[in-house]
């Protein structure tokens, strides 16, 4: 954030109490719905999958899941299941709201530009104690490096779309096709796993992003993390607010002009 250092206390304070919309509901809801499924898919994947030579996961995880489910067929249906709704949901919501909301979102908002490259070179050094000097390139509603694990999701995401299905109904389609799919949905997988380590620690942990993980619950982050962590999207909020104050003063002149015109003629 250019200038923090010099902005008086005053302004501070308003700026900390001052909120911006960053998430609507839908959003918070498919969010947290998503991390719901992915914290049963995932565990359950892994029990699927593991036997003690491949060495995935601890033998004792193994046998408790699959003792849980009552065998491994259970345990597998369970997976799918839960696999099919969590499709059928994702999908639901990007179809209803794709011209709406999901092109002008992924035009406006995810499409990398020079300062998210830039910003990509610098934050990970910083992250690591390097480069400390080094003032990060302004940002836009989301980071460079959100922008980027979303391109991970969504090229992960569709590839488990795609392969879990065909390995449900294999027996559809020739041997090969499970063949390809297995290792294709256990990579997709670990697509998504790897980057969500970071993730997780960025949003949950790193002490200057607390206020992001708290507006996937009130959907609101303060002017003050905007402008520091979102100058361009908070100096965009404040031409919205400018035009929006133009606007209702340019109504308010007109109202005044009408009056002694609506006065005379009485």
């Amino acid at each position: 954030m250019s200038g923090h250092k010099h902005i008086p206390l005053p302004e501070r304070r308003r700026l900390r109490e001052k909120m911006y919309k960053k998430h609507n509901l839908a959003n918070i809801l498919t969010h947290w719905f998503n991390v719901a499924c992915w914290l049963m898919l995932l565990p359950t994947g892994v029990a699927i999958i593991s036997s003690p030579r491949l060495g995935i996961s601890p033998l004792w995880l193994q046998e408790l899941f699959r003792n849980l489910f009552g065998g491994p067929a259970n345990l597998i249906k369970f997976h799918y299941t839960v696999g099919f709704g969590w499709i059928f949901i994702l999908l639901f919501n990007v179809f209803v709201g794709f011209r709406k909301y999901f092109v002008p979102f992924a035009a406006t908002r995810m499409l990398l530009d020079k300062d998210d490259i830039q910003w990509m070179m610098v934050k990970p050094a910083q992250m690591l104690g390097m480069m400390k000097g080094k003032e990060l390139p302004p940002q836009d509603a989301y980071n460079a490096g959100q922008k980027i694990y979303s391109y991970f999701v969504v090229l992960g995401t569709a590839g488990i779309m795609i392969t879990g299905p065909l390995m449900v109904f294999k027996e559809y389609f020739p041997p090969i096709v499970k063949q390809i799919s297995q290792p294709v949905h256990f990579l997709s997988v670990f697509m998504i796993v790897a980057w969500l380590f970071i993730h997780v620690y960025m949003g949950a942990v790193f002490p200057e992003e607390k206020e992001a993980f708290f507006s996937m619950f009130t959907g609101k982050v303060s002017a003050w993390y905007a402008r520091a962590h979102h100058e361009k999207w908070y100096n965009l909020k404040l031409k919205e607010e400018m035009e929006w104050e133009d606007q209702v003063d340019a109504e308010v002149a007109e109202d005044a002009r009408a009056k002694p015109e609506s006065a005379g003629a009485d």
